[in-house]
């Protein structure tokens, strides 16, 4: 598994997981975008959103991080 942050929040950080190639996560996934959000002044909401289509996961990235063209998807199943 590799992983990057996508963005950096106070007390967490929203990461993005993503599978080695030719390996996939449980239940086909090819990668796992993990999201919080502001709950309490000492916790974070945890949001999980997972993706089989590599177009999917670039439509989300592009969305919702813009700022995150720096990912370098070599060596994964999301190959360019």
């Amino acid at each position: 598994m590799i992983e990057f942050i996508l963005r950096e929040n106070v007390l967490t950080d929203n990461t993005l997981e993503l599978s080695e190639k030719g390996k996939v996560f449980h239940g086909g996934y090819i990668a796992i975008i993990k999201e919080y959000t502001f709950q309490s002044a000492w916790s974070d909401k945890l949001r999980v959103k997972k993706f089989r289509s590599a177009i999917r996961l670039k439509e989300y990235l592009a969305k919702k991080y813009p700022e995150c063209n720096y990912i370098e998807f070599k060596g994964t199943n999301i190959d360019n």
